[in-house]
């Protein structure tokens, strides 16, 4: 990452010092570093360093402007996409057994997510290379890494992400992302359902149906799964407008994702 760090610094050094003679202009050196893709505190770490070595009164000027403007505008950019709203828990505080440990749960639930939103488990597989860069799903969200949505998935969203971030990201950084997300569906799993009256597995398919989206408190199969109603609660979570439209046109990778766990929270195997 270090030697990363330097090429890049190394390039916009050479872009601000290229510039060549005075007078230089605020928005003469806006446009070299919005012409270079390298991470917004890469860029202001370079005007500083720059700062230094050209000895120019109007180079200071304006590099003093864009050092102002570059740092609010950093200010502002979010780190972690929105989440939903977390529900008041409905549970106590002592409700996971020592046995049940929320490791055994999230190691379960990964395996069930990272099929459906990479090539098989590992991000660092070189097929997998494609994922740690912005890109748009199915329905045109901007995503990265292990299907994490970035901010709210739109096109300004996915600019913010790049000049905070650089366009793209390292399988450590994703899978860094992905821990998060899954401990924040597994509060929200736990915050909705008395954790104990589910196995292991059904509280794992609980976190998938949450990272897709599909878990809100007052939704019918989640008020049928809650009484035991296994079976109906996942009758009731298939009829969803999604699933019926995509399965109406085969059984495409989000039909086989409900199917299975559907068959899960049923108890079925």
């Amino acid at each position: 990452m270090t030697q990363q760090f330097d090429e890049g610094m190394k390039e916009i050094l050479l872009g601000l010092i290229a510039v060549g003679t005075a007078p230089y202009s605020a928005q003469k050196i806006e446009d070299i570093l919005n012409s270079d893709p390298a991470p917004i505190e890469q860029k202001i770490n370079a005007l500083k360093v720059a700062d230094k070595y050209i000895e120019a009164p109007s180079f200071e000027r304006a590099a003093k402007k864009v050092f102002k403007q570059y740092s609010a505008e950093l200010d502002q950019i979010e780190d972690t996409p929105p989440e939903p709203v977390k529900v008041k828990p409905n549970r106590k505080i002592e409700d996971t057994p020592p046995e049940r440990s929320e490791s055994q749960i999230k190691s379960l639930a990964s395996n069930l997510i990272k099929p459906s939103e990479i090539y098989g488990t590992d991000i660092g597989d070189p097929r997998n290379k494609k994922f740690l860069r912005p890109y748009t799903d199915d329905v045109g969200i901007y995503t990265i890494g292990i299907g994490h949505k970035i901010g709210d998935g739109s096109k300004s969203a996915k600019n913010k992400w790049v000049k905070r971030y650089g366009n793209s990201i390292s399988p450590q950084f994703a899978e860094k992302l992905f821990d998060k997300q899954l401990s924040f569906h597994l509060d929200r799993v736990k915050d909705i359902f008395e954790i104990d009256n589910l196995s292991n597995e059904q509280a794992a398919v609980l976190v998938d149906i949450s990272y897709r989206g599909d878990l809100l408190p007052k939704m019918q199969w989640v008020g049928l799964l809650k009484k035991g109603k296994n079976k109906a609660a996942a009758n009731e979570y298939l009829d969803h407008k999604e699933y019926k439209r995509r399965k109406a046109k085969g059984r495409d990778g989000v039909v086989k994702r409900m199917e299975r766990n559907a068959n899960i929270l049923a108890n079925q195997n």
